[in-house]
């Protein structure tokens, strides 16, 4: 059996701290970077919301009014929330 001490040595790597990392251009790549992964994770996640959404409004469409009753909803509350446009509400606020 191997121990994971015998094959990883850590003093093998030659990492002295934070002294290599913390260069003024690696700080800004990772920022660079960061803000590129962020906006592309908002960009998705706003995709999802307004799929749900357009999901949701074509479902609630389909019920009739009894159903519609059940879920507390009129077809008047019903016709004002598929006019509103998919992007109401976004970003939610907190």
């Amino acid at each position: 059996m191997v121990n994971c001490n015998d094959t990883i040595r850590v003093s093998d790597l030659n990492i002295k701290g934070n002294a290599q990392v913390n260069t003024e251009g690696a700080i800004k790549a990772m920022t660079w970077r960061s803000a590129v992964a962020g906006i592309a994770i908002f960009l998705v996640e706003a995709l999802c919301v307004w799929q749900e959404k357009a999901r949701n409004r074509r479902m609630l469409e389909k019920l009739d009014d009894n159903l519609l009753k059940d879920v507390g909803m009129t077809r008047s509350d019903l016709d004002r929330e598929l006019s509103k446009p998919f992007w109401t509400g976004f970003p939610p606020r907190n």
